[in-house]
């Protein structure tokens, strides 16, 4: 005991000395605190020091306080709000630092277990502390430790905290709250969730509903707890279905009742006073439960859905006039927390949390109904609300006015969080679920807000814009929705639901002259160019060309100038407004060059993008040499800057492209001599430590080409490129730069082989063909994943290369080396991706010259293996796998070339077959049975034409669900069926939504087969691209059938029932 009050003392002094302004004093001190943490009698009397009345509140507090604070202009600065949020940093340090192994910090000299039994009850009872910032840092401290402990080192402590939280005394109860909101944040498995669950939920409840007893922030933290429990019940959702169900019944309806009751209060009551907001917190954390709720657990809610919706709606009306008096006008000065003044924005998470819910709620089959029947009026003043929330407040003004990223950002930016984006987000979910009737709400919000907002300019208030703004921005934001809407009740020979007509006539024509209103005036320019489709020709003609106008006055403040850029940007990419836009495209272009160099990030991103929609009209036909010349300089500045930027190094990528294809004489070589030199500086100079700018500069001088036919590279290009991209190839292990260089040689290779075969190396006399060849063996070697990962775009390469050189004296006498350092690579490949890439070289050989290649395969070994065998066998293991339009339809076409040779070499080769299922070893290895080469490759190409031709022979497959792989015959547990049923719940997908995802999806996957040749026009007008698959595979197999080549009715034989009965209808259907 005595050693513990001499380490007590010590460590008082050395606290009160950290404190000293003297450096050189606190220096000392600060060592000395750091001897004293080695031992387990410190953290004693750390948390004595805490919880003591003896000491000095300041003192108590800096036994809590990171020595990083400690320096005297830090803590001038920091202290007070320390006071709030810092009383566990250094009560953490030593917790995380000393007591136990499983924290990473942990550095040893962990206290005994009678230690931190003691360490433990006093935090405990500091959380009954009369002073508040004490009450925190014993929470922190012991939330943090129970990490480590509970529940084996302290299986009590859940029941001490029970007992705290029963007391009804303000104090424990706040204590032991921020316990359990540090625990609720922490993943506690399903064994230690739900008893604490049972035992903890109604006790919170019991806190809930006693206002009188507690304040509203610790009934907030209690919601705040109640909302993580529910967190993780849904992360165990799928792993514990029994259980979490149990919990949820037993557990939600008490709640949502005691919400409700909580919600019916007026919330005006929560901001009358100035002097805190603390009853807003409460609101907030009940709106985001409600929302989790809805999304996790919609069943629970579906009854009263409706009930909370139209909550929701009626704390929008009544709050607004506050929101608006202190945010909008800002006539008044919103208070904070009585724990943080500073936190002024409570309002304003709250009606973003009200709207987040409204959102997921609005997706359910539930609302979605009640909507159209009982709710109709609820969805009108729900639009009303949004909108009215939605004006910019004075510091959006301030800051937008000098800040073109923010403007940007505010408008174009997904995850940036404001309660605009937010409500926008709001109305795009009604647009969605109910389209019709939100439309015709919409259109009376917006003839009400012109209204409104016409009477307030004439009565003279100066913010009278600002609404108006917001409905436009707001309408704006759905634009194409509701361009599809109006299009889909014509169809349906009802009335449009919007007419934005009136709009763009009378309303939007005298906004654009509004010069000292530039919000205003910006938004009407970006509103008619997001209406596009619905302006007349004259009044198209009027905007765009005042927009123009715009981005050449001087005077223009910066977010008109903006707004500007914007509408060009989406009237260029209108199709049918290209004929109108050409003769300013020149014009234009020169416009918008000097905003390069002035602007970064999110607004350099729109002005590259206004670019890039004006160079790509009418093919870039409107380009001239002389302009080209300029734009390149400017975009390579651009690239220099910005290097590091992903998104705008792909738009970059794009102009480039732009640029390259068009057929002006000397555009292509304006913006190739302009850029192509620098290009390869750039590789030739960077550093091993600036992959990513070889990496940039590759990929930008490959756009080059895949803007320019094939043959037409210029003289020179690969001249002047080839010595630095080789040279960057041979020396990076960057799989990036790999992956691109492999690009860019792939595309000189389709563009201009004869450069490539032309090139001789200025510094090792080595020609293109063999500095390829020798950069292909250096990606052949199996080393890491790194380097196959970077080499999968190898095998393009080399199908280009045969295809494109294959015959030249340069690479025939390097075939056999080529082929047989691809089947060494095989052996040891591990991924199916790259497998493929190796592999469809040799189906495209084996189709173009297959007894020359088979005979070389056969004659050549690896160890004591033909490289015949090899290939072969890996072949067949993977072609199910293989993706791509192109290459899938080799590997098919050369199969069939290959079963058909006749080979005895190929008869003798086994190859893996169907998977051995044995259930009572289903843990064992998995086996597979082994199967002649002949007998697999017709299973292969039998499954081949069950996917691509059977429609031919067979007709469609059949219909109904079953046939695409539907539900409608399959069985499940009740508690599948269950979680089924809340599915529906949320999704309320009608049968037309779910045949149009079906359509989408397959679009998708058709999209991905054609799209994985991407810009290769070489493949796509290759033969095996144009070839009727399921009627090659027909004639195929008839004609093995009809010459019984390699005994093929014996082969079939060896087939399963379904295999063969596709054959016969095949053979039989001739």
């Amino acid at each position: 005991m005595l050693t513990l009050v001499v380490v007590a003392v010590d460590v008082a002094e050395a606290l009160g000395a950290s404190l000293n302004p003297d450096a050189s004093t606190r220096i000392a001190a600060e060592l000395r605190l750091s001897e004293l943490m080695t031992t387990g009698e410190c953290g004693v009397a750390l948390a004595t020091i805490l919880i003591s009345p003896s000491y000095d509140l300041s003192l108590r507090q800096i036994s809590t306080l990171d020595a990083s604070f400690r320096d005297k202009a830090i803590r001038k600065t920091y202290f007070p709000s320390l006071r709030h949020s810092a009383g566990t940093i250094l009560q953490r340090k030593y917790v995380l630092e000393h007591w136990s192994p499983v924290f990473g910090s942990f550095k040893g000299n962990a206290p005994s277990p009678h230690l931190k039994s003691s360490i433990r009850d006093a935090l405990l009872r500091g959380l009954s502390d009369p002073a508040r910032k004490i009450r925190t840092a014993s929470g922190y401290a012991l939330s943090t430790i129970a990490q480590s402990d509970w529940p084996d080192e302290c299986p009590d402590l859940l029941t001490s905290l029970i007992t705290l939280l029963s007391s009804g005394s303000p104090d424990p109860v706040d204590g032991a709250m921020r316990v359990f909101a540090e625990l609720t944040k922490s993943e506690l498995s399903e064994e230690q969730l739900l008893p604490v669950l049972r035992q903890l939920l109604p006790v919170l409840l019991k806190i809930l509903g006693s206002p009188e007893h507690h304040s509203p922030l610790t009934r907030a933290r209690v919601l705040g707890v109640f909302n993580g429990a529910l967190e993780m019940l849904f992360m165990v959702k799928e792993q514990h279905k029994g259980a979490v169900k149990e919990a949820t019944e037993d557990i939600l309806p008490s709640w949502l009742t005691a919400l409700k009751v909580l919600l019916d209060i007026d919330p005006r009551t929560d901001v009358a006073s100035e002097e805190s907001w603390d009853g807003l917190a409460v609101r907030l954390q009940i709106f985001k439960i409600l929302e989790r709720i809805t999304y996790c657990f919609p069943r629970a809610i579906s009854s009263v859905l409706p009930a909370f919706f139209a909550s929701a709606l009626s704390h929008l009306d009544q709050l607004f006039p506050t929101y608006r008096t202190h945010y909008i006008a800002e006539t008044a000065t919103p208070p904070g927390t009585t724990e943080d003044p500073a936190e002024t924005n409570l309002l304003s998470r709250l009606g973003g949390a009200i709207m987040e819910f409204a959102k997921v709620a609005s997706r359910t089959k539930v609302i979605k109904s009640w909507l159209l029947q009982d709710g109709k009026e609820v969805l009108a003043s729900f639009l009303v609300g949004v909108v009215a929330w939605a004006p910019m407040t004075n510091d959006d003004e301030e800051q937008w006015a000098t800040d073109a990223n923010a403007f940007v950002a505010d408008a174009d930016d997904e995850d940036a969080w404001t309660i605009r984006a937010t409500g926008f987000d709001l109305i795009s979910s009604f647009m969605e679920s109910n389209p019709a009737q939100t439309a015709r709400a919409l259109q009376s919000v917006m003839e009400r807000t012109i209204v409104d907002s016409d009477q307030a300019r004439t009565s003279g208030q100066a913010d009278w814009w600002k609404p108006l703004e917001a409905a436009l921005a707001a309408v704006g934001s759905s634009a194409e929705a509701l361009l599809d809407c109006n299009d889909d009740e014509e169809l349906q020979n009802r009335s449009p639901p919007f007419n934005v007509q009136p709009v763009l006539t009378n309303v939007i024509p005298p906004i654009l002259g509004l010069g000292d209103y530039p919000f205003i005036q910006g938004r009407a320019f970006v509103f008619a160019s997001q209406f596009y489709k619905l302006l007349p020709q004259s009044l198209f003609s009027q905007y765009f060309m005042t927009a123009v106008e715009v981005l050449e006055s001087p005077t223009v403040t910066m977010p008109v100038k903006i707004s500007a850029v914007k509408a060009i940007r989406n009237f260029s990419l209108q199709s049918d407004a290209h004929q109108a836009i050409l003769p300013l495209a020149a014009r234009i272009g020169n416009d918008l060059l000097p905003f390069l160099p002035e602007t970064s990030e999110s607004a350099l991103a729109l002005v590259i993008e206004a670019l890039l929609a004006v160079i790509d009209l009418d093919g870039s036909k409107w380009l001239t040499p002389d302009l080209t010349v300029t734009l390149a300089r400017a975009l390579i500045d651009v690239w220099i800057k910005n290097v590091k930027d992903p998104i705008l190094l792909s738009v970059l990528n794009d102009i480039f492209i732009a640029v390259a294809k068009s057929p002006v004489p000397g555009v292509y070589q304006a913006i190739v001599t302009t850029t192509l030199p620098l290009l390869a500086d750039a590789v030739s100079r960077a550093s091993a430590s600036e992959a990513w700018v070889s990496s940039s500069a590759i990929d930008l001088a490959t756009s080059l080409m895949r803007g320019v036919p094939k043959g037409q590279l210029g003289e020179g290009f690969f001249a002047l490129l080839g010595p630095a991209l080789f040279a960057c190839l041979t020396a990076t292990e960057d799989r990036d730069v790999i992956q691109n260089g492999i690009e860019c040689l792939t595309l000189v290779i389709r563009k201009g082989c004869d450069q490539l075969l032309s090139f001789v190396s200025p510094v090792t006399g080595e020609t293109g063909v063999t500095l390829t060849l020798k950069l292909v063996a250096t990606l052949l070697t199996p080393a890491t994943s790194e380097t196959e990962a970077g080499g999968l775009f190898i095998g393009d390469m080399i199908v280009h290369l045969l295809k494109n050189a294959g015959s030249s004296d340069q690479l025939r006498p390097h075939l056999p080396e080529l082929l047989t350092a691809l089947v060494r690579r095989l052996q040891t490949a591990k991924t199916a991706t790259y497998m493929q890439s190796l592999i469809i070289p040799f189906a495209y050989l084996i189709h173009s010259q297959r007894d020359e290649v088979l005979n070389l395969l056969e004659s050549t070994q690896v160890g004591s293996t033909t490289t015949l065998e090899i290939l072969v066998k890996a072949w067949c293991e993977n072609a199910e796998t293989f993706h791509g339009f192109w290459a899938t339809r080799m590997s098919t076409i050369a199969l069939c070339d290959l079963f058909a040779s006749d080979r005895a070499s190929l008869r003798s080769i086994m190859v893996r077959g169907d998977m051995i299922v044995r259930p009572e070893t289903k843990n064992a290895p998995t086996e597979y049975t082994s199967i002649p080469f002949h007998v697999k490759a017709l299973k292969l190409l039998v499954d081949e034409f069950q996917q691509s031709g059977e429609d031919a022979v067979a007709g469609k497959r059949g219909g109904g669900d079953a046939a695409v792989g539907g539900t409608a015959d399959l069985e499940g547990t009740d508690d599948g069926d269950e979680w089924a049923e809340e599915e529906d719940l949320f999704q309320g997908l009608k049968d037309e939504e779910l045949g149009f995802l079906s359509e989408y999806i397959a679009e998708g996957i058709a999209g991905d087969n054609l799209g994985e040749q991407g810009d290769d026009e070489d493949l796509k007008a290759d033969p095996v691209s144009q070839i009727n698959l399921g009627a090659h595979l027909m004639t195929f197999f008839r004609q093995s059938a009809q010459t019984n080549v390699n005994d093929f009715s014996r082969i079939v034989d060896e087939l399963n029932v379904e295999e063969i009965l596709v054959l016969r209808r095949i053979v039989g259907s001739q």
